[in-house]
């Protein structure tokens, strides 16, 4: 059985971007046999904002082009009833400067049972999941 892989935002700019310095092991990750990917509509909303305010609306809808061309993406939905969840992983983890997308993805990986994460920053590994690419 494949394990779910849970993507966030750092490992879609790498990929995306020839320049970042993460962009070698992204391409290594996405190019290997298709795991089952997982993301959130928050980390789409927060990456396709990185795209547009850095380097413009056609790079954006690149990463959007990138989305829909990803067979068996599953896009997990926020609801507000994630909310609460996602206030107690800001509890949980106060102190490390977490933003809310990513505590709402660390609620949602704990819910869906991910304990793999595609990342270019520590802050989803602090649950305890397998970060990718190491440095």
């Amino acid at each position: 059985m494949i394990a779910p892989i849970y993507l966030d935002t750092g490992i879609f700019v790498a990929f995306l971007n020839k320049r970042d310095r993460w962009h070698v092991q992204a391409s290594a990750l996405f190019n290997q046999p298709k795991p089952k990917w997982h993301t959130s509509l928050l980390v789409v909303s927060e990456t396709y904002s990185w795209f547009l305010h850095r380097m413009g609306e056609e790079a954006a809808r690149g990463f959007l082009l990138l989305l829909n061309n990803m067979e068996g993406l599953v896009l997990f939905e926020v609801a507000a009833t994630h909310h609460q969840g996602t206030l107690k992983v800001l509890d949980r983890f106060r102190g490390t400067k977490l933003t809310y997308v990513d505590a709402a993805s660390l609620y949602l990986m704990e819910q869906h049972k991910i304990h793999q994460v595609w990342a270019t920053d520590h802050h989803l590994g602090l649950a305890g999941a397998a970060v990718l690419p190491r440095s």
